[in-house]
């Protein structure tokens, strides 16, 4: 087994480490957000660019960045490190997926044992796994922690055992610190718990619910009893976020729920048919209770995300937490072919050749786009990285350490003075934006982020293909700046300076 996870690890660890990973692909905006959070995280504080207290608010509980604070003190606050943690995550799924299945298979299941590595070959070989392993997004600590959960909740079908449900409950409780997406690991938590029967699957309920909320039970104590008194009485700025960021993640009337699933669904299935094929193929997995774990791991969590989020295009992270289950049904799909090709050896033949194939395409594919850049369907958003840094050593060297700086967070988190975000600058002029609130309390701003005291404003591609698009406000400030000097370009992220700061 050591020899053949090693092979697994070294297949994984190629196409999301190798290459220049803090440039390759371009910078998202989420990947600048984690990485200022850290920075104040490592100062003490509970603060992103202009907003303190808790970040809870842009939906970011604290264990990926406690978990990233440490390569951070190392190694320096960069992109690369941040990558480096997150690729060497996409590593650890795939490890996590071999072992989870393999251990229930050798438990619980006749047969061979070469369909786990062959289902997490396809995760450690898949483009857009590979993908989004070399971003920086911390779903990819989810995607450690699913096949842990998948292999509890396989566990307790099995064997009613106390044990596997802790494990599984464990797991969706560490992930729900993480990202609140882990909220929807709850539910196949919930079916699996009742799938006891009678009295003995409502006590089972009774203690793994509570057991899955305890991280974050402590996470809100912390937060609660550790908040400044200058920030309004203890716990306000956390509970505050809690509260819009739920209604927030759940703004999409119920009536419009089902249209929103199924345009989920057409568009996944579109964009990700290797996804959709591996959902599928979950099917075909044996024994039945691991077919009846991973069917509720995968698609509750899409059930309930997908009717109030878009899951493609530019939030198609939220995915990341499935790419194993989606490689497990893809395994399984192998598998079945290659029992039905027994008494076929040409066809077994062919099926072992065009697998093969298909591994050495996937690599050649990953290969090509880390050495002469990836080419995504969200190149619209991001920012190049050689831009990014060229203009932020340009304003670096101009401001002191009160002027105000905006810019999106890709670029931010690099600055020094106070930076802000495009849409905090709005939000504090009292009208909401997509991600935060119109009555975000005075006390929460560490500084006035408004674009009228600010000494210098950066754009991106991000504003103009999306800010421009979605906030009013700042599609006006954009043409208000067409009279505003000019400083600095480096590719499309131009650096503006305010004639008049106030």
């Amino acid at each position: 087994m050591g020899m053949g996870l090693g092979l697994l690890a070294l297949l994984a660890a190629v196409p999301r480490l190798a290459g220049d990973l803090a440039g390759n692909p371009g910078w998202y905006t989420d990947e600048g957000a984690h990485l200022d959070i850290v920075r104040h995280l490592l100062a003490g504080q509970a603060r992103f660019l202009a907003v303190q207290g808790s970040t809870l608010l842009f939906a970011r509980p604290p264990l990926f960045h406690l978990l990233l604070a440490g390569p951070v003190a190392l190694f320096g606050l960069d992109m690369g490190t941040l990558r480096a943690v997150t690729g060497g995550l996409g590593v650890l799924s795939v490890a996590a997926l071999y072992l989870a299945v393999r251990a229930g298979t050798r438990r619980w299941a006749a047969g061979s044992q070469a369909w786990p590595a062959l289902a997490a070959a396809g995760l450690a070989l898949a483009p857009t796994a590979v993908l989004y392993s070399r971003f920086g997004f911390s779903y990819n600590l989810l995607a450690v922690l699913t096949p842990v959960f998948l292999l509890g909740a396989w566990g307790h079908l099995e064997t009613r055992a106390r044990g596997w449900l802790a494990l599984a409950a464990l797991a969706a409780g560490l992930g729900l610190v993480s990202d609140l997406w882990a909220g929807a690991l709850l539910a196949p938590l919930v079916v699996a718990a009742l799938a006891a029967g009678g009295w003995r699957g409502a006590r089972a309920l009774a203690w793994s619910l509570p057991l899955a909320l305890v991280p974050f039970g402590v996470y809100a104590a912390v937060m609660t009893l550790s908040a400044p008194l200058a920030l309004g009485e203890r716990g306000a700025a956390f509970w505050f976020d809690l509260r819009f960021t739920v209604l927030r993640l759940n703004a999409i009337p119920l009536g419009q729920q089902a249209a929103a699933l199924a345009d989920n669904a057409l568009q996944v299935a579109r964009q990700e048919p290797w996804f959709a094929l591996g959902g599928l193929g979950l099917l075909a997995l044996r024994p039945a209770r691991l077919r009846a774990a991973a069917l509720l791991t995968f698609f509750l969590p899409l059930l309930l995300l997908g009717r109030t989020a878009a899951l493609y295009s530019l939030s198609t992270y939220y995915l990341i937490p499935l790419f194993p289950l989606a490689a497990l049904g893809l395994g399984a799909l192998l598998e079945r072919a290659w029992a039905w090709t027994a008494p076929r050896r040409p066809l077994r033949a062919g099926l072992s050749v065009a697998g093969l194939l298909a591994g050495i395409l996937a690599l050649g594919v990953s290969l090509v786009q880390i050495r002469e850049g990836f080419t995504t369907p969200i190149d619209p958003f991001l920012v190049n990285a050689a831009d990014a840094r060229a203009a932020a050593a340009f304003v670096n060297a101009r401001i002191a350490a009160t002027d105000v700086v905006i810019a999106s967070p890709a670029v931010a988190w690099q600055l020094a003075g106070r930076p802000a975000d495009f849409q905090m600058a709005v939000a504090a002029g009292g009208r909401a934006t997509p991600h935060l609130p119109a009555d975000l309390p005075a006390d929460r701003w560490a500084f006035d982020p408004r674009f009228a005291p600010a000494r210098f404003v950066i754009v991106d591609d991000l504003w103009r293909n999306w800010a421009a698009v979605h906030i009013p406000a700042v599609d006006a400030q954009l043409r208000a700046m067409d009279n505003w000097p000019t400083l600095f370009q480096a590719g499309a992220v131009r650096v503006y300076s305010n004639p008049l700061p106030r």
